[in-house]
């Protein structure tokens, strides 16, 4: 009964389906007799999978691989837990522990009395060989291998030393007559000493012989035209070069002090007076002593760029814009002690 309300759904279904198809109450009601009966029994869904032609591929009972195995399953119940054996327990007990403790400590103790050399317990028997990996036995009845007919020679005993070998060889150095045609050998005649070669004189060639060794002139020096640029390259402007300072006025302040000196405005008129015939950029630079230790150095670069801050403050309030000033510190050096104080234009 646990398939009645799939069966039944199945059924109702079915029933609502021949309805809208046939219109006929008798159908119908044929129908749902029918369906009610089949829904009552687990073959309800197999009824309806045959009635739309769903286990048209399903595989033959007769010939499935596993339907045995399946049906097995489908007939037998499910396992009990109650009957899965207990894990094994893989703890040991307090007896086996001490066990334990004492052979281990009894093999410390014959290593200790033995300088650190286990003593060597009994050796265990070898293992069974398996029948089937035993070599054939020998017969004893077999016969041995007959000895060669020729008779060796005595062997020499190890304690006679070995016959003595002759100290002279017979062969002798065959004699060749003169053979015919040829007379007695004759010696060499006397080599007279070699004579001194001559030393060569001194030879001058003409200038005539010297022109002749280079008849042909050296090539003249290649040289290429100038290169001309294309009328695109002609039509643009000339490139602009990088701008160059041009010192106009310089004067000394003390480090620390925030007061212009006396003598600076005659030159900071000056500096104005030219940025107003051509205005451009006007740079300020301070110089400061350089310092060891990066604190020091930066505390000296701060008083500089302050030093500096004066002399750009008095230009911008004397009539020259704030984006045309720049202040600048920078190290000094052998023309540019420190408290020094340059203005610059750029041309």
């Amino acid at each position: 009964m646990a398939s009645r309300p799939l069966g039944w759904g199945l059924a109702v279904m079915t029933v609502l389906r021949a309805r809208r198809r046939t219109g006929g109450s008798a159908v119908w009601l044929g129908g749902v007799v029918l369906l009610l009966g089949l829904s009552g029994c687990g073959g309800a869904l197999e009824t309806y999978r045959s009635a739309v032609g769903i286990n048209k591929n399903d595989p033959d009972p007769a010939n499935a691989p596993f339907q045995g195995n399946l049906d097995k399953a489908e007939t037998g119940s499910y396992p009990n837990l109650a009957s899965v054996p207990a894990p094994p327990e893989i703890a040991t007990t307090v007896a086996e522990r001490q066990q334990l403790t004492a052979s281990l400590t009894g093999t410390r103790s014959s290593v200790e009395a033995n300088g650190g050399t286990p003593t060597p317990g009994p050796v265990p028997p070898p293992p069974a060989i398996p029948p089937g990996l035993q070599a054939p036995e020998t017969s004893t009845s077999a016969q041995p291998t007959p000895l060669p007919s020729t008779p060796l020679p005595p062997s020499r005993p190890t304690s006679e030393p070995p016959p003595p070998l002759p100290q002279n060889t017979v062969m002798q150095t065959p004699t060749l007559n003169n053979p015919p045609n040829f007379g007695a050998s004759r010696p060499a005649p006397a080599q007279e000493p070699p004579s001194a070669m001559p030393r060569p004189g001194s030879f001058q060639p003409s200038p005539t012989t010297l022109a002749s060794g280079d008849p042909t002139p050296a090539p003249p020096m290649a040289s290429l035209p100038p290169a001309k640029p294309s009328p695109e390259v002609a039509a643009l402007p000339p490139p602009k070069l990088p701008p160059v300072p041009v010192t106009v006025a310089s004067f000394d302040i003390a480090p620390g002090s925030t007061a212009l000196p006396a003598d600076a405005r005659p030159h900071l008129a000056d500096v104005v007076k030219q940025y107003q015939q051509q205005p451009r950029i006007v740079r300020v630079v301070s110089y400061t002593a350089p310092t060891t230790g990066g604190a020091e150095q930066l505390n000296a670069f701060r008083g500089a760029l302050d030093r500096a801050q004066i002399i750009a403050s008095e230009l911008i309030d004397a009539g020259i814009p704030k984006d045309k000033v720049q202040t600048e510190a920078s190290p000094s050096g052998a023309n540019t002690p420190p408290g020094r104080v340059e203005i610059q234009l750029m041309q």
